[in-house]
């Protein structure tokens, strides 16, 4: 993929600029006769901007045409010779851009990390804390694959579709698949884009390639990693000195050269998806695009693949599946423990009586212990016992989440923090008490309960120190620490194989969203979970704690069986035209004023409505509210919205964009077009 200057052709560029109190926007100016045969898109340029001021900027395109009466200034200098990014990279952007809603300087502001081209990027030049990911790390021999290994390698490789879909039971072996295809690839001179959902995950799969196939070949890009050690990675990136690139969402939009796969492992998890700011892109869809740029091929894999990938892979003939753990290890034993039970007889701890045996007689036969509690903090919630009122966000519509570690009352969402909150905000009486059970609660009783045993805690609070969560990752596959406690961050990609038993505290919390997609998180987050157990020579136990037994998607993520969740969730969609039987387009309305975001949230329906009917379109473009956010106010603005199901494909997703492009608000409303939302909470 090849840059071409654009010599005699053209005679403005298009640069990308970031200004201050204006943002990131686009402005037209001269090429002078001294840069016609040098100016490329991509490169970075320095600006001239107002009376006596330059600013950098970015050229984006060419044009020979300005608007009548605007006086252009000329480029001043070209300050990176070398182009940031090709016409190709570009195109993926404006895909971005024209697919989510989002203006082209916003998607450019995303992808690229403009301080690495300022005049000061010189103190990136060595990082002050080094990533700890690589230490001890030595090269092994890789794993034979078995039989059932090889065999959907070999189909994959035969078949050769675009997509692939890698389904596997947990402990099936899918990475040493990955690790076949990844050999290939570089056999063949080309590199490969390797994406997970999580940080954590990242670090544990960029650990196991390390070992195949030498640190000197592996690159990282996610946000937790330090601004000088990702300006190494940019240099090296672009030098194409990185074979194989690991990173969460972000790392899709990495310079990564000479594509020939792209790994999306975990491919269900919703982490891919951005939720905001804009682009509220999903990294998954953007991975495929960029393939097909690149004429390469993607591979998605997981356990619990998303309901649409499925379906789509089960009619395109580009479904593999991995039936049996590898080398044979069975899965595990799962267990029910109804929680009203263990209320019935006595016991009001959040550790029934069994989990809590369980636990200690694991450790003394000298295995290791997983719990999972899916929420942050220590409490759901804190009331005051006088006047009743709950602690709730200054700027939401939501109960602020008390974490004992910091002592102060959090906001998940916009970030709010009250620290030391002693008296009741209303009553100003010192009557609070703390309900509901998070993962700080669970590690302090667990602390009491095993006082004779190690005790680590692994969720998105200890990633704010660098290396922490790889020191924890790394004792406990060392034997370090007997019971690891955590969120959904430990559900996944966790292959210790001397944990025999895994615990879930309260398994109903991931149904009981009000959401089409809850019942397929929660099975997704059980089933994941169940897979840390047993995948060495000794078989494992899960024991699933509920208040509601009766739940039949527990059942199911209990005996592992997606085949029939898929079947029985699939039945659900088609009724109710969810996807994959439509596409959806969320449209919220906010505004710090109740009534006109209501307002303009009915206005803008009724005029899409009646733009849809008018086209004859009713049926395929299936609009549903408007009504309130189920969370109605976030960041001091009340939110309204709208859902449109588009069962007309490219079509229908454009006819919906370009009515919404035409929408012109006033200043003290927000539209935010969230296309494939993730939730629509």
């Amino acid at each position: 993929m090849q840059n071409q200057t654009l010599t005699q052709t053209y005679k403005y560029a298009q640069c990308l600029v970031n200004i201050a109190k204006m943002g990131t926007k686009t402005f037209t100016y001269l090429i002078g006769d001294t840069l016609a045969d040098k100016i490329k898109i991509g490169q970075a340029v320095l600006l001239p901007f107002g009376k006596n001021r330059t600013i950098s900027g970015w050229v984006v395109g060419f044009t020979n045409y300005i608007e009548e009466g605007i006086k252009v200034k000329e480029i001043a200098e070209i300050t990176e010779a070398e182009p940031l990014f090709d016409a190709d990279y570009l195109k993926l952007l404006e895909f971005v851009s024209n697919y989510y809603f989002c203006e082209l300087p916003t998607v450019l502001k995303t992808a690229i990390p403009e301080k690495f081209f300022e005049k000061n990027a010189k103190k990136y030049r060595e990082p002050k804390i080094k990533n700890a990911i690589f230490d001890g790390i030595e090269q092994t021999k890789q794993n034979t694959l078995s039989p059932a290994q090889q065999k959907v390698y070999e189909e994959i490789v035969r078949i050769n579709p675009k997509t692939s879909l890698l389904y596997g039971i947990t402990g099936s072996g899918k990475t040493e698949i990955y690790f076949k295809l990844i050999e290939k690839t570089i056999n063949e001179g080309k590199n490969v884009l390797f994406l997970a959902p999580e940080i954590a995950l990242v670090t544990q799969l960029t650990m196991r390639t390390a070992e195949k196939f030498g640190s000197e070949n592996v690159g990282i890009w996610h946000s937790s990693i330090g601004e000088a050690e990702k300006y190494k990675v940019w240099q090296n990136l672009r030098q194409d000195k990185i074979k194989i690139l690991f990173g969460a969402r972000s790392a899709v939009f990495a310079p990564l050269k000479n594509i020939g796969l792209i790994i999306i492992d975990e491919s269900h998890d919703t982490s891919y998806k951005q939720t905001m700011p804009a682009p509220r892109y999903d990294s998954r869809l953007v991975a495929r695009k960029l393939a097909e740029l690149h004429g390469a091929n993607a591979i998605l894999g997981s356990a619990t693949p998303d309901i649409s990938d499925y379906y789509e892979a089960v009619n395109s003939n580009s479904l593999f599946t991995l039936k049996e753990r590898y080398q044979g290890a069975e899965l595990a034993c799962s267990t029910v423990i109804d929680m009203r039970t263990e209320r019935f007889e006595g016991n009001f701890g959040i550790f029934s009586k069994y989990l809590i045996q369980r636990i200690k007689e694991t450790i003394d036969e000298g295995h290791q212990v997983i719990l999972l509690i899916n929420r942050r903090g220590f409490a759901n919630y804190s009331q005051c016992m006088s006047c009743g009122e709950v602690v709730m966000c200054p700027k939401c519509a939501i109960p602020l989440i008390y974490h004992k570690q910091t002592n102060s009352h959090k906001c998940h969402f916009c970030g709010s923090e009250i620290k030391n909150l002693q008296a009741c905000p209303t009553c100003n009486t010192e009557a609070l008490e703390n309900f509901g059970v998070g993962v700080e609660r669970v590690e302090k009783i667990a602390q009491e309960i095993f006082e004779d045993y190690t005790i680590a805690r692994f969720d998105s609070d200890i990633l704010g120190k660098k290396n922490e969560h790889i020191e924890i990752l790394n004792d406990f596959k060392a034997g370090k620490i007997n019971i690891l406690i955590g969120t959904q961050m430990i559900a996944k990609g966790l292959d210790n194989k001397n944990v025999t038993l895994v615990g879930v505290i309260n398994a109903d919390l991931s149904f009981n969203l009000p959401d089409y997609r809850s019942t397929e998180r929660g099975f997704s987050l059980l089933t994941q979970v169940a897979g840390r157990s047993g995948r060495g020579e000794d078989r494992g136990q899960v024991i699933f704690q509920t208040f509601n037994s009766e739940n039949d998607y527990l059942t199911l993520a209990k005996n592992q069986d997606y085949e029939n969740f898929y079947d029985t969730e699939l039945e659900v969609r088609d009724t109710l035209d969810y996807p994959p039987f439509s596409k959806i387009v969320r449209v919220i309305l906010q505004s710090k004023n109740e009534f006109r975001a209501e307002h303009a949230a009915v206005e803008i329906a009724n005029r899409l409505n009646s733009y849809i009917e008018k086209l004859s379109l009713s049926e395929r473009l299936i609009l549903l509210g408007p009504s309130p956010c189920v969370i109605e106010k976030i960041r001091t603005e009340y939110r309204f919205n709208f859902l449109v199901k588009n069962k007309l494909g490219d079509k229908g997703h454009f006819t919906v964009l370009n009515f919404l492009k035409q929408v012109i608000l006033p200043d003290d409303i927000k539209m935010i077009v969230d296309v494939d939302p993730s939730d629509i909470l």
